[in-house]
């Protein structure tokens, strides 16, 4: 990983970033982003979405002139093509699902138990399902491990569970997450893919997934998946993750345990440090998730406190700090 000093931003590129953010964020929740696909007339907008044509035509005016995702021609506005589905799932997650925690964080400073109930869940599911990725990385190791009748915790959107059953007709998984939209999200595209026999997905706590998962359904569980699930009980430090582990080895005792996460950099005194690590980071402390340990040696030292058993180690060292950790439970 390249080692560089990050550009600390002045007191104007705060207010600026701030406005700006608003601003694009406002005009892709009112659905106005995905109709400029083609130049368009602010007057044009303004009347299909009923929105205030002056008001508009200074929002898109601005974010035509500060902005990488708006262009003017002389037809009107249109995305330009850095607004991508990457684009599009950065802005709704961060400027979108975790709007609140940061607009109040005053609140947050004297009442941090409230951080969780701020986070827009309806934003935080349309991030994920409107995301283009699929399993990717984690995907391709759970095929060549072969591991199948698979519970995967915070399944999201069920991007994974979809991936691995469209490439093995005879995997069958299970899903589950607490956000009700990302489980409707979940459902209807497995659905539409034709997997729901083997696809199905539960609302509930991965937390306490016995109170949520049949137990017809445990009995058959043979792996769990937990991907950037571990990493929403770091508040306070490991404590609660290690309890969560000895539950689940009380729960699915032998199973396999499989952890796609990554290592946190925020507060832990890391020379080597990307915008994208730090930003999510601190979304991670202001919603009340808090930044996981930074290194392989202090995961593995939370599994064998927990009694589980580190198994293997597999890091993306040249681009993030994501990993894929093996543990027997």
């Amino acid at each position: 990983m390249v080692r560089r000093t990050l550009e600390r931003w002045s007191a104007l590129d705060l207010a600026e970033g701030l406005q700006l953010a608003h601003a694009v964020a406002a005009l892709q929740a009112l659905g106005v982003l995905d109709a400029m696909r083609e130049p368009v007339t602010a007057e044009t907008l303004s009347a299909s979405h009923d929105l205030d044509p002056e008001l508009l035509r200074g929002i898109l005016e601005y974010t035509a002139s500060r902005t990488n995702l708006v262009r003017k021609t002389d037809r009107g506005f249109a995305i330009s093509e850095h607004y991508t589905a990457q684009a599009r799932f950065l802005l709704n997650l961060y400027a979108g699902a975790y709007a609140d925690n940061a607009s109040r964080l005053a609140t947050l400073l004297r009442r941090p138990a409230l951080a969780g109930s701020m986070i827009d869940l309806v934003a935080h599911a349309r991030a994920f399902d409107a995301s283009e990725a699929g399993g990717g990385a984690l995907a391709s190791i759970v095929t060549q491990l072969r591991l199948n009748h698979v519970l995967d915790l915070g399944c999201g959107a069920g991007a994974l569970l979809r991936e691995l059953a469209a490439d093995n007709r005879g995997f069958v998984g299970w899903g589950l997450d607490r956000n009700p939209a990302m489980c409707k999200a979940a459902r209807v595209r497995a659905r539409q893919a034709g997997l729901a026999a083997r696809v199905k997905v539960f609302h509930g706590d991965g937390w306490n997934p016995g109170a949520s998962v049949p137990p017809r359904v445990l009995a058959r569980v043979r792996n769990v998946v937990a991907s950037q699930f571990v990493n929403e009980m770091f508040r306070g430090g490991t404590s609660r993750v290690e309890t969560w582990l000895r539950r689940m080895r009380r729960l699915l005792p032998g199973r396999m345990l499989v952890i796609s996460d990554y290592y946190g950099r925020l507060g832990h005194g890391s020379h080597t440090m990307r915008r994208e690590t730090l930003l999510h980071d601190y979304v991670q402390l202001i919603s009340g998730q808090g930044v996981p340990p930074p290194d392989s040696d202090a995961w593995l030292a939370m599994y064998r406190a927990a009694g589980c058993r580190p198994l293997h180690v597999i890091e993306d060292r040249a681009a993030t700090t994501c990993f894929v950790h093996l543990v027997g439970l």
